[in-house]
């Protein structure tokens, strides 16, 4: 793929070639025009390798939503484009596949779990360099619930904001959810979780906004996937839910997400500022 360099700002088509930028790169890339129809590619026996590449291509697009599923809400913080990040670590994971062909190769992320712990959606800015207090957490898959505990702290210590120093409200943010593995489903050829637990879906929870020159007072953020027809179900639900799979993958996510006053005044989060992470899986 061509990238332009020393020329002045371009964008769009220029005769055959398309110019294009990218999310998280200020590169602009070109690429000439045309190639085999969608029709050619998808009957000619010559396109085969390439059939087959497409279809895990799909599979890794798939798995990257269903990752980006499980922090639901809180993505609009980060600098570099998430989809393509996900998917490229999806494809290295789908590559560690040697059971099946190419075109059939699953992807199983909880063999590999350790891999999207400590995502980072920053580009330039860290989470961890914008918060630099210790937040803990525990996360207990055996009942899918997750506590954030972040300590007290004076915001002039523990908060890292020159980038971002026109902002004076900031609040934490947190998000559980569930991610399967993902496999070929023979049937209609393209893929899937292996089974299906996205109904148990994803949980959100965040302090109030505070101000960025206060101090903030200790607590606690809550999370649990427990649904509720199993707490009208069991006896006891937060000991006793429905077991997860060894398919499955329990993904915690935090934020630092900064606000500003709409016109009525009330505090609305700002698209590309501030930071994020994914801070443990289970």
């Amino acid at each position: 793929m061509a990238r332009v360099k020393n020329l002045d700002q371009i964008t769009g088509s220029l005769k055959n070639l398309s110019f294009y930028t990218r999310k998280g790169s200020d590169t602009i890339y070109v690429r000439t025009k045309g190639g085999a129809s969608k029709e050619k590619i998808k009957r000619d026996p010559a396109f085969e390798g390439l059939r087959r590449v497409n279809k895990e291509f799909g599979g890794c697009a798939k798995m990257s939503k269903q990752i980006r599923m499980a922090f639901y809400g809180l993505e609009h913080v980060a600098e570099i484009n998430l989809a393509a990040q996900l998917s490229k670590l999806a494809k290295d994971i789908q590559k560690t596949d040697t059971e099946h062909p190419v075109g059939e190769r699953t992807i199983q992320l909880s063999g590999y779990r350790y891999l999207l712990q400590g995502f980072d959606f920053g580009r330039n800015t860290r989470f961890h360099s914008l918060l630099r207090v210790p937040l803990s957490y525990t996360i207990h898959r055996d009942s899918r619930q997750a506590t954030v505990r972040i300590p007290a702290f004076a915001c002039s210590f523990g908060l890292n904001l020159t980038n971002y120093s026109a902002y004076t409200q900031f609040r934490i943010r947190a998000a559980l959810g569930i991610v399967t593995d993902m496999a070929l489903n023979p049937a209609n050829q393209t893929y899937e979780p292996v089974h299906d637990t996205l109904g148990q879906g994803f949980q959100t929870c965040s302090t109030a906004w505070l101000s960025t020159r206060g101090t903030v007072q200790e607590q606690e953020l809550q999370l649990s996937l427990v649904t509720v027809s199993e707490q009208a179900t069991q006896s006891n639900p937060l000991t006793n839910p429905t077991t997860l799979s060894r398919a499955d993958t329990l993904v915690l996510t935090l934020i630092l997400e900064l606000g500003a006053p709409d016109a009525q005044g009330n505090i609305m989060p700002v698209r590309g500022a501030g930071g994020g992470a994914i801070v443990a899986t289970v």
